[in-house]
């Protein structure tokens, strides 16, 4: 539809409209021949806040662009082209929920010292033009200077993070590092990190010169004062950055997942670097002394547990001892930064059904009734009927509970009989059968 106008043709109908996060969306059928025709979404904010990230800032990150509009009551619209089986009602949900999301990241960010753009604010309702993304960088690596100094570092559960101070020429200011504990990112994380401007340096000192995520603030001198300046407000960020930068980086994801079934991305995620990430995962993975190997077919994992939220402190155990052992094991927690931000129905149908020589489950009536555990069950239970006979599938029954779909003649570990450490032993040598 590139050239055309998204508010004229020869016929237009109004076919749909619905209500989410403020905003009222109305499709509109434009037809130009008898077999030319398309779909266009206008969109008219009714509600804004005194202060902060607004509706008009969140479309303009999904593509709409703001101009006159005669399908709706104010005359003016942002609009964008969608295609012709757009479900409108199941997108009204799905903005309100991805616009609180993104409200949550701007507030969690904004105290770690990131501001997400504005690039709207008020000015549908002020009859402001449109501003824009601001892309102002600085011409300092962040590492090199004449001067260099660790001032202070803390971590989280997915990041180490170091704050330095740099001073040399006409540079001077912080460096915030970020150091991933487990590599590599996924490419949904990677372009939530890339949307805030944190770009890469590959030998930094910080981490024994290995690659770091970073970003610089210069320092401001806005008084005669040498304590008149932005320093109080640097430490304040930094350490704000332990509870709250990656509750950030997950709400921005979160905001993604839920529009971009809908062809809506304001996070850049090439598809072939899902891919690409996906086989760097794969080589990152330490191969075990003996191959894993079963009719020929060499697997990524050793064994994959899967297992309800009520039973993890037994799979951390048996995970952290199988892979002290030197086997692969895919245990959720092992992978954090791999599986932030991805189609985890797609990846874990993946790992359950493809790329496991076994599949530990921790039968319990909770791992029954959760929606979750029955897609990793369903992926399994697929994997071993192709088995034909073939082990793969080993229960651990922690209840009295059936698995749907569990032959009863299948064998099984009970929790109360063996414990968890035992049980692990067992799975070793298994493995090393």
């Amino acid at each position: 539809m590139t050239g055309r106008d998204l508010h004229s043709a020869l016929k237009t109908d109004e076919i749909a409209s619905c209500d989410g996060g403020g905003v009222n969306f109305k499709i509109v059928k434009l037809q130009w021949g008898k077999d030319d025709f398309g779909f266009s979404l206008h969109a008219s904010p009714h509600t804004f806040t005194t202060a902060g990230f607004q509706t008009t800032d969140f479309l303009a990150y999904l593509g709409f662009q703001r101009g006159s509009c005669a399908f709706t009551t104010s005359r003016e619209c942002y609009g964008r082209w969608i295609k012709d089986d757009f479900h409108l009602k199941n997108f009204c949900s799905a903005f309100s929920n991805s616009f609180e999301e993104i409200k949550k990241a701007q507030n969690y960010l904004q105290s770690c010292g990131y501001s997400l753009d504005r690039p709207e604010g008020w000015g549908y309702f002020h009859g402001k033009p449109s501003q824009g993304r601001d892309r102002s960088y600085t011409s300092s690596d962040g590492h090199t200077a004449a001067k260099t100094e660790i001032m202070k570092s803390t971590e989280d559960q997915f990041f180490q993070f170091v704050l330095s101070w740099i001073e040399g020429g006409s540079e001077r200011g912080w460096t915030f590092h970020y150091r991933p504990k487990h590599s590599p990112l996924s490419p949904e994380f990677d372009a939530g990190i890339g949307y805030l401007r944190i770009r890469t340096f590959e030998e930094c000192p910080c981490f024994d010169f290995e690659p770091c995520y970073w970003n610089f603030v210069p320092f401001d001198q806005r008084g005669s004062s040498a304590f008149d300046s932005n320093a109080e407000a640097v430490h304040k960020w930094f350490d704000a950055h332990e509870h709250n930068f990656s509750q950030g980086i997950n709400s921005l994801l979160s905001a993604q997942s839920f529009i971009d079934k809908y062809d809506m991305y304001f996070l850049p995620i090439d598809q072939k670097e899902l891919i690409r990430t996906d086989t760097q995962i794969k080589r990152n993975i330490k191969r075990s002394v003996k191959p894993l190997k079963r009719q020929d077919k060499i697997y990524d994992f050793d064994v994959s547990i899967s297992f309800a939220g009520t039973e993890r402190s037994q799979a951390e155990a048996l995970a952290s001892s199988v892979r002290d052992a030197g086997f692969d094991v895919f245990y959720d927690d092992f992978y954090p930064e791999q599986l932030w931000g991805r189609d985890l129905i797609t990846f874990f149908d993946d790992v359950y059904r493809k790329r496991s020589r076994y599949c530990v489950i921790f039968v319990s009536s909770e791992y029954c009734e959760r929606m979750w555990t029955n897609h990793e069950r369903k992926s399994a239970q697929a994997r071993a009927l192709q088995e034909k006979g073939n082990e793969y599938i080993l229960p651990i029954q922690v209840d009295n509970s059936e698995l749907p779909g569990l032959q009863p003649t299948t064998g099984y570990l009970s929790m109360k009989d063996y414990g968890i450490n035992k049980i692990a032993g067992i799975l070793i040598k298994k493995l090393n059968s």
